[in-house]
């Protein structure tokens, strides 16, 4: 076998790159490549130059996906760290305690919903290790490695800004020559640091055969050595592994004979070798090479008991392959998955899934861990025997324990398919499925539904396939078996059914509150038949949910917010993130709207502390994306965006992201109180929800978004229409809380502002009683808003200063901004010019605070008009920042470096990034150089 420095022959460019990648970790900054090719083409050799090129000082890590463990999840993430436990166990800790549940085979830590916490543990244990040290993380054989594998490299090449990490990957192309399909994640992250690795030339195809010893002259084809080095490249392709077996084929000859057989073995020359060293070799050396093939490399009691061969037999078998080069020389396994390939080929059909599922026994008899024996099975055509279905069980308990559900419904699939009657184990499949396959969770849970012995197997059924119908938008439909669930319970429940079929039930009630107030069209009949129902106590999990849904019931109705309120709180006596969180959800929806923003968001951390703990990136999700809802009525839009990218992160791992939409309206918002409103309409444009109008909460908060960026663009009558399209489809769902998205207000002041005013008041008359009736401070404000802003003289005065005084003992500080730029507008049409320039100045100080840029630059200009000037409230030039805006500029200008300040403050290194760029948009500075100035400068003022 050739030598590394052989195999690189024609390879300058693609080393230098690589080089080049390695050299930037080492300086401390990011770096990524991903060699691509076609098998044999020479990537592994370029890797090895990689390793060779890591100097001291420099964290290596290396793994290769394998054929054999593509199945098995995180095997190559386990490759990459082995070792780093057993180093310094505390780098465990340190990144996340997720982290062993990739690493450790039995970590003994509670299921995660999914990937995402396990994925941002691995991250963080990254980022520590590259905090003592550059880390140069290399994996070869890319095509092969596990899915909670890849989705793991696609997480930290998103995130390798600011850590000296350089990522180095190769993968062989699919058969239309490109990146296949399943690493497009990876590929979407790469970009153009893709280096491909193709055919050497002919004077390298002849460099390379003359290193591993034939005789060549490269020179002009009338030479006696050009026709078997046109030969040579043409059968070879100029693929170095072939090159190497066509020379090793060769042999010492005469020059006409060695052409004839180099023309004559072409491409086919790997079917020759293992033709030639296994199938021609003796009984023994073919046994064992065909148990490798089957099981991969493991100890000789294993690839004896399948091929037959005694212990010492078996090593000698190994050496011989090693020494003919079919295996690698450092590991009894095949020196190239072309070789592996080449001998199942060779094997038939049935012989060969003889030999798997002897292997996959022969493994399970030696303790091999279940994934490991459970890859073997799943090649075969099912689990048709007690014990596959057993292992496969006890694979899918490894894998549910990293979170890795594809692998787990890989696991289960076969099992559903020997057992079909099993509802348990389709449940288990169905919740699986659930994050990445909506659609075929769904129908495995009818299958069950179809299938369960008994009522309460049926109602258990009905709550879990009422849920996973939310992803997939046929809540109508689950509701509908809901509601027969319920009927058929009432029949046959006897009046004390006891504790277990009672808290059943109200499971049942509860899941068709929270599916039928999704959509519009089953909102009235859900409030109808809330109406037939107990109220609950709160006492069980059950109760709260369906507790919780009642208050959101009452809160769409738009009256008695205090009486919301109360049972809100009743919910969340209990902290907890059981039943999706769905409780705490909707008792913080009805705190928002009954002012209680504060302790919505309280409610809110709790949850997203909860759900991370618990690792379920669902609620995480939705909890984070909720919250940033909660800042946008507080107008702290720096936290609103963050929470928002976070939501969308996190969604972005599943297949449920392009639901995921309360965070994008969130997000646009953002972009357009901030002033780009083209960016906002395309976050919009982009929302890919089908049927986003007939949902009851996030179709009319996308309305209002749409409305106010589309009025910032220069479309007034586009942004009338678009929220009386919002106050139609609110009337048409019969929801009348006029607070969850109060349209009227805003519609109102365009309308009076385009000399509608007919119009104007007969919007405000849509709305005005409804928020009088809710009554909390924020819908008094809106009332005295709307109906001042389209009131003239005197009596307008009042009504707006009364809204201003009302808003402020409210959370709604965007709304207040509004109020205060309205009365000043007025005051100055009144010629009150003094009062008009304080009302103006409180506007444009607050709009600035929380970057409200069109709102304050509208408000400064105003004042200027008015002959005003803005004065500093306290002459630091910190004021306009928030205070986490502020601890983050304070480290920065400390010198301390992203990541850093991250670990300092408990956030993320995304957190730290969008503090700063709002940071330097407010104090008008283009990096982190100029901090320190001002920050001096503050402290200077302050004394």
């Amino acid at each position: 076998m050739s030598g590394d420095r052989d195999r690189l022959i024609g390879r300058g460019t693609e080393s230098e790159r690589l080089a080049a990648a390695v050299a930037d970790a080492a300086a401390g900054g990011p770096a990524q490549r991903l060699l691509l090719g076609p098998p044999g083409i020479g990537k592994s050799a370029l890797l090895a130059g990689v390793r060779a090129a890591v100097s001291d000082g420099v964290r290596l890590l290396t793994a290769r996906g394998s054929e054999q463990a593509t199945d098995i999840s995180f095997a190559v993430v386990r490759g990459l760290y082995a070792g780093v436990a057993a180093e310094d166990a505390t780098l465990l800790e340190a990144g996340a305690r997720w982290s062993r549940s990739a690493l450790e085979e039995g970590s003994g830590q509670a299921e995660p919903e999914n990937l995402y916490p396990v994925l941002h543990g691995l991250y963080w244990l990254t980022a520590n290790l590259a905090a003592r040290s550059p880390v140069v993380l290399v994996v070869d054989d890319l095509q092969w490695a596990d899915d909670a594998s890849v989705a793991f490299l696609a997480f930290l090449l998103r995130r390798t800004a600011g850590l000296g990490v350089a990522v180095v990957l190769a993968s062989r192309t699919d058969e239309a020559g490109g990146l296949p399909s399943r690493l497009s994640a990876i590929g979407a992250q790469i970009g153009d640091d893709v280096v491909e690795v193709g055919p050497l030339d002919r004077d390298d195809v002849g460099r390379l055969a003359a290193a591993r010893g034939l005789l060549l002259v490269a020179g002009d084809t009338d030479h006696p050595g050009g026709p078997l080095l046109d030969a040579l490249a043409e059968a070879s392709g100029g693929n170095p592994l072939l090159v190497e077996q066509l020379v090793a084929g060769v042999g010492p000859t005469d020059l006409e004979r060695a052409t004839a057989t180099v023309r004559r073995l072409g491409r086919q020359v790997l079917d020759g070798l293992v033709e030639r060293h296994v199938f021609d070799a003796p009984d023994a050396v073919r046994a064992v090479a065909s148990a490798v093939a089957v099981v991969g490399a493991d100890d000789s009691a294993v690839l004896g008991s399948l091929s037959g061969v005694p212990a010492a037999a078996v090593r000698d078998a190994i050496a011989t392959l090693t020494r003919t080069e079919v295996f690698a020389p450092d590991r009894p396994d095949f020196r190239h998955d072309l070789l592996r390939t080449a001998v199942l080929r060779r094997l038939p059909a049935d012989t060969l899934d003889d030999l798997r599922r002897r292997g996959a026994r022969a493994l399970s008899d030696a303790g091999r861990p279940a994934e490991v024996v459970a890859a073997v099975l799943l090649v075969l055509p099912g689990a048709d025997e007690p014990w596959m279905a057993d292992v496969l069980l006890e694979a899918a308990d490894a894998a549910g324990r990293r979170g890795d559900r594809r692998a787990v419904a890989r696991y289960l699939d076969p099992v559903v398919a020997y057992r079909p009657d099993d509802v348990a184990v389709r449940s288990r499949l169905a919740a699986a499925l659930g994050q990445h396959d909506p659609h075929r969770a769904v129908a495995h849970l009818r299958e069950a539904l179809g299938r369960a012995p008994d009522l309460p197997t049926r109602g258990q059924v009905a709550v879990q396939l009422a849920m996973t119908s939310l992803a997939v938008q046929q809540a109508p439909r689950a509701a509908r078996v809901l509601r027969d669930v319920l009927d058929t319970m009432d029949a046959e429940l006897p009046p004390d059914p006891g504790p277990e079929l009672t808290e059943l039930r109200t499971h049942v009630e509860a899941a068709l509150l929270v599916v039928g107030l999704d959509e519009k069209r089953t909102v009235a009949d859900t409030i109808a038949r809330m109406g037939r129902m107990s109220t609950p106590d709160g006492r069980t999990p059950a109760e709260r949910q369906k507790l919780a849904m009642m208050t959101v019931t009452m809160a769409m109705e738009g009256d008695r917010p205090d009486d919301a309120v109360e049972l809100a709180r009743k919910v969340l006596l209990v902290d907890e993130a059981t039943l999706g969180g769905w409780a705490v959800l909707a008792s913080s929806l009805v705190l928002r709207l009954a002012d209680e923003v504060d302790e919505s968001t309280a409610v809110l951390d709790r949850l997203v502390a909860q759900s991370r703990e618990q690792a379920s990136a669902w609620t995480y999700s939705l909890a984070v994306g909720t919250r940033s809802a909660n800042h946008l009525v507080a107008a702290e839009l720096v936290e609103a965006e963050i929470d928002a990218q976070t939501a969308l992160d996190v969604a972005a791992q599943e297949a449920w992201k392009s639901n995921t939409v309360v965070p994008t309206i969130a997000l646009a918002t953002v972009r357009h109180l901030r002033g780009d409103a083209a960016g906002a309409l395309t976050l919009l444009d982009g929302i890919s929800r089908p049927r986003l109008e007939d949902f009851a909460w996030e179709y009319h908060h996308y309305l209002m978004a749409r409305a106010g960026a589309s009025h910032d663009a220069g479309d007034t009558d586009g942004a009338i229409a678009v929220y009386r399209r919002c106050g139609d489809s609110l009337d048409a769902a019969g929801i009348a809380n006029p607070v969850l998205a109060p349209w009227w207000v805003h519609c109102a002041v365009l309308l009076h502002d385009t000399g509608r005013e007919r119009e104007a008041a007969e919007v405000v008359e849509r709305g005005e009683p409804g928020a009088l009736r809710w009554g909390t401070n924020r819908s008094r404000g809106l009332a005295l808003l709307a109906r001042g802003a389209i009131t003239p003289g005197e009596p307008g005065l009042e009504l707006l200063r009364e809204s201003v005084s009302v808003l402020d003992r409210s959370p709604a500080r965007m709304e207040l901004i509004l109020a205060h730029l309205r009365l000043g507008y007025a005051m100055l049409a009144a010629d009150h010019t003094d009062v008009a320039r304080e009302e103006l100045r409180l506007a444009a100080t607050l709009a600035a605070q929380c970057g409200a840029l069109p709102s304050a630059a509208l408000a400064r200009t105003m004042l200027v008009q008015a002959g005003g000037r803005m004065r500093p409230p306290t002459g630091s030039p910190l004021d306009p920042l928030t205070s986490a805006e502020r601890r983050v500029v304070a480290l920065a200008a400390e010198g301390a470096r992203n990541r850093e300040i991250a670990e300092a403050l408990f956030v993320t290194l995304r957190t730290v990034e969008v503090h700063l760029t709002s940071s330097f948009r407010k104090l008008g500075v283009t990096d982190r150089s100029q901090l320190a100035a001002i920050v001096d400068g503050a402290r200077v003022r302050t004394r």
